[in-house]
């Protein structure tokens, strides 16, 4: 916190001392490291902390953005204008290029470099606003928001079976994992992006790829979306497409920032709508699965989503929580929500990862309890082969467990609509075939007029 307005001194917001040190934030270009700018110094010179090699310099992106207290070491962002916020919230910022090369024009000398600084500035200024906000809890009025959420549950008495649509044998599962790769976007990191679809394949372990379809409100390219269509070719049982809003911009202050949540009911069916479109021409597919920027929406969201014909949405655990008092898989409105567990990014100013263990604790407690665990990552922090190499281990953790399957966003929802998905006293039944025209497509042939959930289908592009 900051206490007597804009310009007074900090205070740290845990432990109420004014012993707070400003921290300065740099970036190594080479790699994308994002850090301190103490942790690239040692005794030897300039020293990369994430590629590992001696560099000449670093470029600052903001001074005095953040602050660490001496006295009890915790780091938090630092804003002279309002209150400080602690830089660990567990709101996910994207990792997204914003254009303001028109604010930086007059004052670079470079058109190249103008666009690299664009990128950096914008995507600090992004993870930075992100946490200034801590989540909103909205207040649940009568009537506000809908009654009758329908958790996914074992059947019981007065809960009858859902007629099942295929045929195959039962398979018991202790826990089903989701993987969730948000802000996939062209130009971008594009051989980090490539790399990290390269573990997945490697790793033989499906993925939901969020793609935003309108960056700068511009269009897809087409080399970009001939890529997608290439790689959906190659590998149909890996690669799930989902929509990931619509040009990723914090629209309003509804639960911290949100793009969709808080807006009128017309104005996100447009979004919507818009996106939808943008992602059909682009994979000639039509995505069923959305997963909206900052993690949040409202219920004006899901509803539209559903006339849509989506049938799932993947928002954050620590949003349904508050909104819709759920944390694992549920449906509301007509859709049903597959709530994220965990990303891997502990401090959204540094993109700092959590401890392999801390993730790997996590899978571990889903699984005891026999938990539908989704593990959120963003691929553009992901810039060095160390970083990867955190991801396979995780998976590898996950693969070494007894009982465990992998699935996407939209074939779990896609299942549970036909009745091939159960949830038993200790974990999961899943009916699975060993037909080759019975396994589920990823996406969804392009089709005008009314979709309905559950009828999927597959189309080469």
């Amino acid at each position: 916190m900051t206490q007597g307005g804009a310009g007074a001194e900090p205070v740290c917001p845990q432990c109420s001392s004014s012993a707070v040190v400003a921290i300065q934030i740099v970036e190594h270009e080479s790699c994308g490291a994002i850090k301190p700018a103490a942790e690239f110094q040692t005794d030897d010179g300039m020293h990369c902390p994430d590629c590992d090699v001696p560099i000449d310099d670093v470029t600052t992106i903001s001074d005095e953005s953040a602050g660490v207290c001496e006295d009890c070491r915790h780091t938090f962002k630092i804003d002279r204008g309002s209150s400080n916020s602690d830089v660990s919230q567990r709101r996910e910022p994207a990792v997204v290029r914003k254009d303001v090369r028109s604010q930086l024009r007059s004052t670079s000398p470079s058109p190249s470099r103008t666009l690299q600084v664009a990128v950096v500035m914008s995507l600090i200024a992004l993870l930075v606003s992100a946490t200034i906000l801590a989540p909103i809890i909205p207040s649940l009025r009568d009537g506000e928001i809908e009654t009758g959420s329908e958790p996914i549950a074992p059947p019981t008495e007065t809960q009858p079976e859902r007629s099942v649509s295929g045929t195959g044998t039962w398979v018991d599962y202790q826990s089903i994992v989701i993987f969730r790769n948000d802000d996939v976007q062209p130009n971008y990191r594009s051989e980090t992006r490539r790399a990290v679809d390269s573990v997945f394949i490697e790793e033989n372990v499906p993925v939901t790829q969020g793609i935003i379809p309108a960056i700068d409100n511009e269009g897809l390219p087409d080399e970009f979306c001939r890529s997608l269509r290439k790689q959906a070719r190659a590998h149909p049982d890996t690669f799930e497409y989902a929509l990931h809003g619509y040009s990723h911009e914090e629209r309003t202050d509804f639960q911290g920032g949100s793009e969709l949540g808080g807006l009128p009911t017309e104005r996100q069916e447009t979004l919507i709508r818009e996106g939808t479109a943008a992602l059909q021409a682009c994979l000639q597919q039509t995505p069923t699965t959305f997963i909206p920027p900052f993690d949040n929406y409202d219920n004006a969201t899901s509803t539209a989503l559903a006339d849509e014909g989506y049938a799932a949405l993947s928002g954050g655990t620590w949003f349904t929580e508050t909104y819709y008092n759920e944390t694992g898989p549920f449906e509301r409105n007509g859709i049903r929500h597959l709530p994220a567990s965990r990303s891997f990014v502990r401090n959204w100013t540094t993109n700092e990862f959590y401890a392999q263990s801390r993730l790997k604790a996590s899978f571990d407690d889903a699984y005891r309890d026999g938990e539908v665990y989704v593990q959120t990552l963003h691929y553009p922090t992901f810039t060095t082969e160390s970083r990867r190499d955190r991801l396979r281990g995780l998976i590898n953790h996950m693969q070494s467990r007894d009982g465990v399957t992998f699935m996407t966003v939209g074939e779990f929802a896609y299942k549970y609509e036909r009745g091939e998905i159960k949830q038993t006293d200790d974990g999961w039944q899943v009916l699975e075939s060993t037909d080759d025209g019975m396994s589920q497509p990823q996406i969804q042939t392009v089709k005008r007029g009314p979709r309905i959930i559950g009828q999927w289908g597959k189309a080469d592009a």
